[in-house]
């Protein structure tokens, strides 16, 4: 089926041709339309495209089905980047399906780093390892590695590369295949990058300078397409890059070195660490900016200290290889002391990067929190043909412009295509977590309000998301798991130190239980966090949400800075609301977004703060539609 639709060929007027649908694998919806033209219109133009469209909208398979024919056209490659490794198989899979329907021969593969695809250090190492020890580990052993020999030597590899690009790939595809035939899969990925229409990888590759260059050698990012998925997430991931931490337990850990690997030299360094933060431990109550330059002073000039840290990586280095022999993770805190100050150093003086001494439970942590992510992130786009951000929460376009840095661009907001009948949405305006603390009647009141909340939810799963685990932690020392299970539920609750595996274990039983229709789960967890924003609900696996609180956060000096530095960026309004306020109503609006993800989907939500009212047009649309205020007491009738 085709659609008129026009773009800008030039800046003389408009050329009118028919929408090309050839790539896209479904029958287009009426509220699809719109998007497709708009992509396949914008993606002529040259212009970057910043598009907001909620979860279900269809928008992977319409972005690939818009912008092919003219990647393919041109000889562009598209890259497409996602927020984990575990995300990088979605848009291969909706290419498959796309290459399945099209007489073209159309190849792409979802990218993993070595930590994934390496197979001599998964025989090396019993222990779960990192993508850093993947990376020493190839380092230290690829001169004699069997698989990247026969990678380089064995005829079969360009065999095996000339089968693989046939059809789309998802990596593990790729790994199987390379380990029948023992050969590197990681080398062989990169080897794919030559043939490839969409490459399919995670944030890091892009948004990281210090493996970027990685990418710009295999791909020439002028003739490269890019596509930046769930780019809500863009502000974070920038700022994580280039912040990291030590804490007592890195000095612990790095004395053990010096001790048991004979590093006699470095045993001052580790000493004048250790009395520097005693002293710290008994001058602070909270946060403060920590004193780096006189902190330096402590070993006697800088030069000394640089000396110092140098020889921490160097033997750190050296331990990481003993380790590695020793069939052990190659992890040093020395290597992780001397590079945490050193990349301090690059950044001394610079505004908007800061170095912070915190106190918790009593132990000392030294945190250096980069705030810049309007520089590091404008830096990036330039480098490629075009950009295009899809999220469903990136409203409103203008602001997630400023904050990513991004110029030249075009931007559209779509309304969400859930049929609004299926949708329930209640603000309460007598209830708040405004404030250092929950007082413990209006803790009292929130538990009241749940109570009342799963005596109408008949059963089903439900899930109640928190402003922060302080306030989930003082609703349950008031009765939230009593009220709970007293109504027959199971409790399913999250916790900040909660691993990937019990995690995942957890998260697989609340939604079997919504699935089987067995007696129904209630899910507690944190705006934010892993259950709230990394996992998807559909159909009857998640039907209520109970959003207790806004996830603003608490006025610490680290979260002072990041205002002040907003403010000295975009202004004293723009500052605070781009700082502050965005990012909180962008966690409460991902939370809300976990239970509906197709127009099948029937979902209550419970707005449980009443400064919700003042932001309710920062929230998906499908709530701004569909709320109604009232009080706790009120919320029975209202169910």
């Amino acid at each position: 089926m085709t659609y008129p639709f026009y773009f800008r060929e030039d800046l003389k007027g408009i050329v009118y041709r028919e929408l090309d649908t050839k790539f896209f694998p479904y029958r287009l919806r009426n509220y699809q339309v719109d998007f497709f033209k708009f992509i396949q219109r914008e993606v002529m133009s040259g212009y970057n495209i910043v598009v907001d469209a909620a979860t279900g909208f269809g928008k992977t398979p319409l972005i690939l089905g818009a912008i092919l024919p003219h990647t393919l056209e041109t000889g562009y490659k598209i890259l497409w980047i996602v927020r984990t490794g575990n995300e990088t198989d979605r848009p291969i899979e909706e290419l498959k399906e796309i290459a399945s329907r099209s007489s073209e021969n159309i190849f792409g593969f979802s990218f993993r780093g070595k930590k994934d695809m390496c197979l001599l250090v998964r025989e090396l190492i019993e222990e779960n390892i990192t993508h850093e020890d993947a990376r020493v580990a190839c380092e230290t052993y690829r001169g004699s590695c069997p698989y990247y020999l026969n990678f380089l030597h064995d005829p079969r590899t360009d065999l095996l590369v000339e089968d693989m690009i046939k059809e789309p790939k998802v990596y593990s595809e790729i790994f199987e295949k390379c380990r029948e035939f023992e050969i590197c899969p990681y080398y062989v990925q990169i080897q794919l990058m030559e043939y490839a229409d969409v490459i399919s990888m995670s944030y890091n590759y892009v948004l990281d300078s210090r493996i970027r260059y990685f990418i710009k050698k295999l791909l020439r990012l002028k003739r490269t397409l890019l596509v930046v998925d769930e780019a809500h997430n863009l502000q974070n991931a920038a700022g994580s890059l280039y912040s990291d931490r030590i804490t007592e337990r890195t000095l612990d850990r790095a004395l053990g070195e010096v001790e048991e690997y004979e590093v006699k030299n470095l045993l001052s360094f580790i000493d004048i660490h250790r009395e520097y933060f005693g002293k710290l431990k008994e001058s602070i109550e909270e946060d403060m900016i920590f004193d780096f330059e006189r902190f330096i002073g402590s070993f006697g000039s800088q030069r000394k200290f640089e000396e110092f840290c140098r020889q921490a990586l160097k033997e750190g280095n050296r331990i990481r290889r003993i380790k590695l022999e020793n069939g052990k993770a190659p992890r040093s805190s020395l290597h992780h002391l001397g590079r945490f100050w050193l990349e301090s150093l690059e950044t001394l003086g610079e505004d908007g990067v800061f170095i912070l001494a915190v106190k918790e439970g009593g132990r000392i942590s030294i945190e250096r929190v980069d705030m810049r992510s309007n520089i590091i992130l404008g830096e990036i786009w330039p480098m490629f043909a075009q950009c295009i951000f899809c999220s469903g929460t990136i409203r409103p376009i203008d602001a997630f412009s400023e904050v990513i840095g991004l110029d030249n661009f075009v931007g559209k907001e779509f309304p969400s295509p859930y049929p609004l009948e299926n949708i329930r949405t209640f603000l309460l305006r007598d209830v708040t977590t405004r404030g250092e603390e929950l007082p413990e009647q209006m803790a009292i009141r929130y538990v009241n309000a749940v109570d009342i909340f799963l005596s109408h939810m008949h059963g089903r799963n439900a899930a109640i998301f928190a402003s922060s685990y302080r306030v989930l932690q003082k609703l349950i020392e008031n009765g939230l798991t009593d009220v709970i299970r007293e109504r027959g539920y199971t409790l399913f609750m999250e916790r900040s130190d909660m691993h990937g595996d019990e995690a995942k274990r957890v998260l697989t039983q609340f939604k079997e239980m919504g699935r089987e229709n067995k007696s129904a789960g209630i899910l507690c967890g944190v705006m934010g966090g892993r259950f709230a924003e990394g996992a998807d609900f559909p159909g009857r696996e998640l039907e209520s949400i109970f959003l207790v609180g806004i996830p603003f956060e608490r006025p610490t000096v680290r979260t002072k800075l990041y205002i002040e530095y907003y403010r000295r960026i975009f202004g004293e309004e723009r500052g605070r609301f781009y700082a502050y306020v965005l990012p909180a109503l962008k966690r409460a609006s991902q939370a809300l977004g976990r239970a509906v993800r197709s127009t099948e989907d029937y979902a209550t939500f419970i707005l449980g703060d009443q400064r919700y009212g003042r932001y309710l047009e920062l929230l998906p649309d499908y709530v701004q539609r569909t709320c109604i205020e009232t009080s706790v007491s009120g919320l029975g009738s209202m169910l």
